[in-house]
């Protein structure tokens, strides 16, 4: 998992995507899931390219082949900073990630995106 997220935060998306098992069910809490390594590799490419990265582990605990993270992401996109605490959830298999889930405020999110902090 440390290295997943060191693959994050060198901010390099076939290094993320290589993690991914090739059904793997990638889930943003607040929007529909997507299902397959392509197709969360088509999303993570389609976004554009970040203009960095640093993703901040604050907790990481395991229960058999699930592993949850307390993270804050911070990322650049489009000239625009973004902070965003959450709460991940893996599943791991054969050193792949099978599930991926994160729960976030996606209203935190969308302020921050159109460049306000309300």
């Amino acid at each position: 998992m440390r290295e997943f997220l060191a693959a994050w935060n060198a901010n390099d998306i076939p290094r993320v995507v290589a993690w991914l098992h090739p059904d793997v069910v990638y889930h943003n809490m607040p929007v529909a899931p997507m299902i397959g390594r392509t197709a969360v590799a088509q999303y993570l490419t389609s976004r554009g390219a970040f203009d960095w990265v640093d993703w901040k582990l604050l907790a990481i605990a395991a229960d058999g082949n699930k592993v949850l993270t307390e993270r804050i992401d911070d990322f650049g996109r489009g000239g625009i900073d973004i902070s965003l605490p959450l709460m991940g959830i893996f599943e791991i298999n054969d050193g792949l990630i099978t599930a991926w889930r994160d729960y976030f405020d996606m209203a935190m999110y969308q302020r921050q995106l159109a460049g306000t902090q309300e």
